[in-house]
């Protein structure tokens, strides 16, 4: 039964990590990723991926420092290494094997995208955490896991490819025919 509930959760928390990329603005993104990352922090645990949930809980506060950069002490400079650094620890304290350096890479390459204000950047970095996280959640079964790193690295690909590919070519088709008129 705990299984079941486990799993249903991680579904769950695969939801709400699809709404967040959905989201226009960065605020709306991070408090997503909050709330799907409380729930995979359950899901985890509740799996026995313990190096998973630790790195969740994680980002369920990373998110909402980095979702406060509108106030003085949000938008430090120090807490990106702060928690650059956090997930290290959170890592070495929960490791679980070779394993868990796919999660703690994962990890820091979210936290430096997410730290960023670049959307373009932070869109093309979110391609790399779900290749990593994948073999992870395959092995501990999470089918919730699975089904966001599928969905959040198919996701990002898409994103590049309406922002910063197509977007720039239909944007120097319009500057060709206006010099065409000229």
């Amino acid at each position: 039964m705990a299984g079941l509930v486990a799993q249903l959760l991680g579904i769950l928390a695969l939801i709400f990590m699809v709404l967040s990329y959905q989201q226009k603005v960065r605020v709306g993104l991070l408090r997503m990723q909050m709330l799907s990352n409380g729930l995979f922090v359950v899901s985890y645990f509740m799996l026995g991926a313990i190096s998973m949930a630790v790195m969740c809980l994680i980002n369920v506060v990373r998110s909402f420092v980095f979702s406060k950069n509108d106030t003085k002490w949000g938008k430090s400079p120090v807490w990106l290494y702060v928690f650059l650094i956090v997930s290290l620890v959170g890592g070495v304290f929960s490791w679980e094997g070779p394993i868990s350096l796919l999660v703690i890479a994962a990890t820091l390459i979210l936290t430096v995208a997410l730290y960023s204000k670049n959307l373009k950047f932070m869109r093309r970095m979110f391609l790399f955490p779900p290749l990593f996280y994948i073999s992870y959640n395959l092995l501990n079964r999470s089918i919730g896991g699975i089904g966001a790193d599928v969905f959040c690295l198919v996701s990002a690909v898409i994103a590049i490819w309406r922002f910063d590919i197509r977007k720039p070519v239909e944007e120097d088709k319009k500057e060709e025919l206006i010099r065409e008129t000229e």
